[in-house]
């Protein structure tokens, strides 16, 4: 493995501290003898992006299941379906499909919107023309009558400080039965709707196929989208 990376001027032992970062800098190096510019994005893109950065959920949704006895959504069905097979999924060569994938190339620009419910309207046109490309800071909801729809995974991710009164009492009753304590920090949530918040295009383009609702715009990232990484996966 060493000399794979030796070949191509990479020292595994002194130019990166993980196998992740040695292959960052196999496929910045590669991309670059292909022809790529690189740029380093202004402050304001760079706060707007590393301010998005908040995590992911981590849910199980039934910890048990059995063919043949378990309901599927009793909490909502007075008449549910049992459940008749389990199948296990492994899902495999993830990196590679996005990878494949128009990512945010070029020098980016970063524009400010006046009129922030006009300039939704015109992002949601852009994104069914599929004209603009990058990562857009907006207010998003899902509308009432699709919430049941959205019931077991809310879409929207961000972090905020939860009050007191709005943690449920069985939750106080098992982190006192448990010797646990509320941290002060910011917590995780999962909800549906979101203010000022940076989505990338592609994840934009799945909430309005599904109903979300786009109805203010503050600011945008806009990149050229090109496929930089098809080459590593080939």
């Amino acid at each position: 493995m060493r000399a794979f990376y030796t070949e191509r001027g990479i020292d595994i032992l002194k130019d990166a501290v993980s196998l992740p970062g040695v292959s960052m800098h196999y496929l910045l190096r590669g991309t670059v003898e292909r022809g790529a510019e690189m740029y380093s994005p202004s402050k304001e893109a760079y706060d707007m992006l590393k301010n998005a950065m908040v995590g992911g959920p981590s849910i199980v949704f039934n910890c048990y299941h059995e063919a043949g006895v378990t309901q599927i959504r009793p909490h909502r069905f007075t008449k549910t379906k049992t459940c008749q097979r389990i199948f296990g999924y492994d899902g495999n060569t993830l990196y590679p499909s996005t990878m494949m994938r128009e990512m945010p190339c070029g020098k980016e620009e970063v524009m400010h919107f006046k009129n922030p419910r006009r300039a939704a309207i015109d992002l949601v046109n852009a994104l069914k023309n599929k004209t603009w490309f990058g990562f857009a800071e907006v207010d998003i909801e899902i509308p009432q009558n699709l919430w049941m729809k959205f019931e077991e995974m809310p879409p929207f991710f961000y972090t905020a400080q939860i009050p007191n009164e709005a943690v449920p009492e069985h939750v106080k009753e098992y982190m006192a039965s448990s010797g646990r304590k509320r941290g002060e920090g910011k917590k995780l949530v999962g909800a549906l709707s979101a203010q000022k918040l940076l989505l990338y295009e592609p994840l934009l383009q799945w909430y309005v196929s599904h109903g979300a609702q786009i109805t203010a715009v503050y600011r945008t990232i806009n990149y050229q989208a090109t496929k930089a990484l098809k080459w590593f996966v080939d």
